[in-house]
């Protein structure tokens, strides 16, 4: 199952993003400034967007290691098929 990166990926992502939604709830219903409230999910927006570039680039990353694997011969049978 760790082999798919698309899912595990996904399912972390989608995980994160709850969390992030649970405390950007905490933080509106906080007593903190509103200041500091637009700083604070401004901060959690960020770190969503930064798992999401994490997650597409450990995705290619694996999807390019998995399709380099395969030896020239094949990678000639390939293209004189195609």
């Amino acid at each position: 199952m760790l082999e798919d990166t698309v899912l595990v990926g996904g399912i972390a992502f989608l995980a994160l993003a709850g969390l992030a939604w649970l405390a950007m709830e905490k933080i509106t219903n906080s007593g903190l400034s509103a200041r500091a409230k637009r700083l604070l999910t401004y901060v959690l927006i960020a770190i969503l967007g930064g798992a999401a570039v994490f997650v597409f680039s450990w995705h290619s990353q694996n999807w390019k290691e998995k399709s380099t694997k395969t030896s020239m011969v094949e990678q000639v049978y390939f293209l004189k098929i195609t």
